[in-house]
């Protein structure tokens, strides 16, 4: 028993230094981004977007309290050709009655696009009555994938932005997501940094106050999203080792969501969908699924691609603001990278798909799918080498020392970065980062600390029951209730 408790000692003292390690190196190559950043922002090229069109698709379910509020934020953005393509996707509240008493719209007739998705069925299409271009289609529910299908069908720009229907978008996000797709035609996907919404004051589509949230549950993913956003996000797209970028705030080639069959549904029959995923597979987090599976298209047709997260682009985003929401949605997450890992599971450690292959879906795998389970494994092989006595209390002592340093650098030098980093940019990015004063920065740091010996664990059980709604193959997407910015 003492050998093979030194054994699996030995396993995790392994496995836990090199989750620490990679998130070191992750946080260093942030910081380099950063100062490289600030310097080649001084000197960016201007584009022409006028050849650049996009079209916002806004799936939209249940979304009555903040539905008129996005519509309209959406509807004076910076950009010079775009789109806003609205999908009721069949909601049982009143999304779709406030849209046509707010907006002054005529019931038209469309013709049915070439190659379209298979989708649930159109009920009616309404378009503005004004020169803003604005695209209203109601359709029985199918989930939010099958109204992305549905927005996609309907599009006319070269691009397609994703954007969630409680969200309040930049005015100068679309130009800034748009750029890699210009300087690099490579690019397959981009999206920007998501700001927490709640307590955010708005005033005529543009962000007039920011305070540092009172609840809780609100500051602790705050936290969450700078380590998430700022840090990860940042590295692995440095390293071309990104397969999710997020469902609020995402943009794509059309013509690439075309050829590889769109979103996963249910009822996708594209030929590639059939060929590399089957029939009659989903999930319930989109958003990752079709990042990967674009990776692997681009793998296999032998040509290069890129996933680029762009944090100048903000999207203010409704977060949940109690435990029941939050374990929800943590919950669903967790199942989602669950399903998609097990669908393309082929190709991890495969070295005919590169970083893809060999970096980036070994690093999802062992480091955010079984980092919940290694984690409990921990704690109770703590348990039992105590009962044996040969408890490591040093290396026990180590790694919580260990914890609180490394939270405790991260936190409080990259928000000072970021600071800086964002007098260098708009107002919209300052106001995203909240903390304005020397108060607010030492609570962020405290709750940090916090967070890793109470938020944490709350984080590991959702988690958990993601994974055993995985293994019961159970599909609930589960959205929490939306009180409106």
């Amino acid at each position: 028993m003492y050998y093979a408790l030194r054994i699996i000692e030995k396993i995790f003292i392994i496995y836990f230094t090199a989750y620490l390690v990679i998130d070191v190196l992750l946080y260093v190559n942030a910081l380099f981004y950063f100062f490289v950043r600030t310097k080649k922002s001084k000197s960016r090229k201007a584009h022409d977007y006028t050849e650049h069109p996009i079209s916002i698709i806004v799936p939209a379910y249940n979304e009555e309290v903040s539905i008129i509020t996005c519509i309209e934020n959406l509807l004076e953005l910076d950009y010079p050709d775009y789109q806003v393509i609205l999908v009721n996707d069949g909601s049982k509240d009143q999304t779709m009655q406030r849209v046509l008493e707010h907006f002054e719209v005529e019931k038209v007739t469309l013709d049915e696009p070439e190659n379209t998705l298979n989708t649930a069925n159109l009920l009616a299409v309404y378009r503005l009555k004004s020169e803003r271009n604005l695209l209203i289609l109601d359709k029985e529910n199918g989930g939010k994938a099958d109204a992305i299908n549905t927005g996609i069908n309907y599009a006319s720009g070269k691009y397609i932005c994703i954007i969630d229907a409680d969200s309040v978008l930049d005015p100068d996000a679309l130009k800034e997501v748009v750029r890699p797709f210009i300087d690099n035609p490579g690019t397959i996907v981009t999206g920007g940094q998501l700001a927490v919404a709640n307590d955010v004051s708005i005033v005529k589509n543009r962000v007039q106050s920011a305070r540092v949230p009172k609840n809780i549950w609100v500051q602790w993913q705050i936290n969450e999203y700078i380590k998430s956003f700022m840090i990860s996000r940042i590295g692995l797209s440095k390293i071309n080792a990104l397969l999710i970028m997020s469902g609020a705030f995402s943009l794509f080639k059309k013509r690439d969501l075309n050829e590889v069959g769109g979103f996963l549904t249910k009822i996708n029959t594209s030929p590639y969908v059939l060929e590399n995923v089957g029939s009659g597979k989903q999930t319930v987090c989109e958003d990752m699924e079709i990042v990967v599976r674009l990776w692997k298209y681009k793998r296999d047709q032998k040509q290069k691609a890129k996933a680029v997260f762009v944090p100048e682009a903000v999207l203010w985003t409704e977060v949940p603001d109690n435990s029941s929401f939050l374990f929800r949605q943590r919950s669903r997450w967790h199942q989602g990278l669950a399903e998609t890992l097990s669908i393309y599971r082929k190709a991890i450690f495969e070295p005919s798909y590169g970083v893809t292959g060999m970096l980036a879906l070994p690093y999802y795998f062992f480091f955010e799918l079984l980092s919940p389970i290694m984690k409990v494994l921990s704690l109770i092989f703590i348990v039992i080498a105590g009962y044996y006595g040969v408890f490591n209390a040093k290396w026990v002592l180590l790694l919580l020392a260990s914890i609180l340093l490394t939270t405790a650098i991260i936190m409080s030098s990259i928000t000072l970065l970021l600071e800086y980093w964002s007098e260098k940019h708009t107002e919209t990015t300052r106001n995203a980062l909240r903390y304005k004063s020397f108060k607010d920065w030492l609570w962020l740091l405290i709750t940090g600390i916090l967070s890793d010996f109470s938020y944490s664990f709350f984080k590991i059980v959702a988690q958990l029951d993601g994974l055993k709604n995985f293994m019961k193959k159970k599909h609930d997407w589960r959205k929490f209730e939306r009180k409106g910015i």
